[in-house]
């Protein structure tokens, strides 16, 4: 038998090795297939098992546009699961490989994934230059679906701003790209049109030009198949337009339509609708008076929204208990601002990730590029980058400044409105206990005195013959009695004449709450109380969050058994100091913690100095001044 054996030239080599490559990019496409199908299920481990080879598949073969693709289900992953900086930062890789690879079209996607991400923390500005952005690559490639959908945020980014001139455009604009696309009819099963003439329904709702609201409204129902196809935005629908009316002070069949929007969000299920339009029908029920009812949907919407944690909606909801819920005002007051303040400072840090992941991801693509540079032209690039990435991060801390500036801003105003809110509540109380002491005063005066003077009167023409000495004993003492009487009335008018509501009196409440909790005793001169109430709200609340959080301090830290608390006024200041009798600690060595911070803050944003002095087993004593000139009644 003959056998014969070929060698393997060059050509078959080739030949072999592209052959190969050809089939690890088919297995490679199986495998991002199959981690694409497995991010639809529910399996959170199977898609990350899944993906995670397929992402190592495409590392090994340079696969760009499949480490892209890798990248863009994680972000999809992490959004679903509401962990948004995971879910940027993937977004953001995604969009660095389809941008190096020039796939426009679906680096203009992640850009605007990347930007409703951002909008969710109030990212604006960075938000819309993405959009932007997006926008200029799908008009070269007259994408009109992706198009709507970044013009359709843009009109609800400009709402929040309260620009409702643009938002209304953008809107609009969307409605147009939405009529150029191709295939209408996945687009008409998902009722994008009505949703987008329900966004512009709320926009002139916002600017209170409720008959246009209505009528957009009304545009939105006028598809008869609607709450087949979408019974989520039908109910939304619904429940707007009756809202709309609410606020036009037109009550007529507005509970009916209430009622139908709330059955069918709970028949699917849509709880974030359930809570918004418990909000609603509160709101009716204050429009007629029926406080008992109002509060009972507030109460019902905030527990709803605490258990899908929609801090949104507690926060409205507590906003709205704290002005109908009377016996509760203060408690629902302060809890909406410690969720407030939590929720910015949650806000501030995730906006801080974007960043970071932003100056990451741009650090790594300057290094590579580096790297595959000409040793030539190593120094000249390294200038030019170097000077371009300090720019950069330059105009980038402005903007942070610019929106720090405004976050303080509305922080304070805010804080303002939280106090005005506070002291109406505290002169309602007022209110009703002067009404009270006048109403006994002359019920004293008017009632029991005329009574017993006519018995007085009566006792004086009856003889007794005899007894008439002690008659008149007896009627002496009725006289006593009447004068005594009407010595308690006047001074009851005129304490009621005295009474006024005050600042300190919100001070006094706030102490004897904490002093409850920390078991200490307390004392407070308020000898200079009155210059107190002519100074600013933005004096007032600050230093009234100062205490708070140094009766907090004393409470966790101190073990004090007596707090001694001062407000006066010195050499043109208002001062107050807050001295405890606790354990202490060396002011000089241990570091401020968050809570001295805080007190450092508020006190700059007053224009103030304070100090803090402490020694083991001394106490603790602080100490506010604030400029105040009385002769101008003006705060500086």
């Amino acid at each position: 038998m003959l056998i014969t054996i070929f060698g393997c030239n060059k050509n078959d080599k080739e030949t072999i090795k592209t052959s190969k490559r050809q089939n690890d990019i088919k297995k490679n496409k199986q495998l991002l297939d199959k981690a694409y199908d497995v991010s639809k299920t529910e399996d959170s481990i199977a898609f990350k098992r899944a993906n995670k080879i397929a992402y190592k598949s495409s590392l090994k073969l340079k696969d760009t546009s499949g480490i892209a693709e890798t990248h863009w289900n994680y972000g999809s992953y992490y959004a679903k699961k509401a962990v948004f900086d995971s879910s940027y930062y993937h977004y953001n890789k995604a969009y660095k490989n389809y941008e190096a690879i020039e796939n426009y079209y679906f680096s203009g996607k992640m850009l605007y994934n990347m930007a409703f991400v951002q909008s969710r923390f109030k990212d604006y500005v960075e938000c819309e230059e993405k959009l932007f952005e997006a926008i200029s690559k799908f008009k070269q490639l007259d994408k009109n679906a992706s198009l709507y959908k970044c013009y359709r945020l843009l009109g609800s980014i400009y709402k929040e701003l309260e620009d409702y001139e643009n938002s209304i455009n953008f809107h609009n604009t969307s409605l147009k790209h939405l009529k150029l696309v191709k295939n209408k009819q996945s687009y008409e099963d998902e009722a994008l049109k009505e949703g987008v003439l329900n966004d512009l329904a709320l926009t002139y709702q916002k600017k209170q030009d409720y008959e246009k609201a209505i009528e957009y409204l009304n545009l939105a129902l006028s598809s008869n198949d609607l709450y087949e196809r979408n019974p989520k935005l039908y109910a939304k629908i619904i429940d707007n337009m009756a809202y709309t009316k609410l606020l036009k002070k037109d009550t007529t069949n507005i509970k009916r339509s209430f009622e139908i929007a709330l059955g069918i969000r709970n028949k699917t299920k849509d709880f974030t609708g359930v809570v918004i339009n418990k909000l609603h029908i509160a709101e009716y029920y204050i429009s007629l008076k029926d406080t008992t009812k109002a509060i009972a949907y507030a109460k019902e919407a905030n527990m709803l929204a605490n258990t899908i944690k929609n801090n949104r909606d507690r926060l409205s909801s507590l906003l709205l208990l704290s002005k109908i819920d009377q016996d509760n005002s203060s408690h629902h007051l302060n809890e909406y601002v410690d969720l407030n303040e939590e929720l910015e400072r949650q806000e501030r840090k995730i906006k801080n990730k974007f960043a970071r992941i932003r100056f990451e991801t741009d650090g790594y693509i300057y290094k590579t590029k580096i790297l595959s540079s000409q040793k030539t032209t190593i120094t000249v690039i390294g200038i030019a980058i170097t000077f371009i990435l300090s720019l950069l991060i330059y105009i980038r801390s402005e903007r942070a400044k610019n929106r720090e500036l405004i976050l303080e801003s509305q922080q304070r105003q805010a804080n303002e409105d939280i106090y005005k809110l506070m002291l109406k509540q505290q002169s309602k109380l007022e209110e009703g206990r002067l009404k009270e002491r006048n109403r006994i005063s002359e019920e004293l005066h008017d009632g029991v005195l005329g009574k017993i003077f006519g018995t007085r009167m009566g006792l004086g023409f009856l003889d007794f013959g005899n007894g008439n000495e002690k008659k008149d004993a007896y009627i002496d003492e009725l006289q006593k009695i009447e004068q005594e009487i009407r010595n308690i009335s006047h001074e009851l008018k005129n304490e009621i004449l005295l009474s006024k509501q005050d600042y300190i009196t919100l001070i006094k409440t706030l102490v004897e709450e904490q002093s409850k909790i920390g078991g200490f005793e307390y004392s407070i001169d308020t000898a200079d109380g009155d210059l107190w109430n002519e100074s600013r709200d933005t004096v007032k609340i600050n230093c009234y969050r100062i205490v708070q959080e140094s009766l907090l301090n004393i409470i966790k830290h101190a073990k004090a058994t007596h707090v001694n608390i001062v407000f006066g006024y010195t050499n043109e200041n208002l001062n107050f100091t807050i001295e405890d009798n606790g354990v202490g600690f060396n002011s000089k060595k241990t570091s401020k913690g968050i809570g001295v911070s805080n007190i450092n803050s508020r006190v700059k944003t007053i224009n103030g100095t304070y100090s803090l002095i402490s020694q083991k087993n001394k106490g603790t004593k602080i100490t506010v001044l604030i400029p105040f000139k009385i002769k101008t009644n003006e705060t500086y």
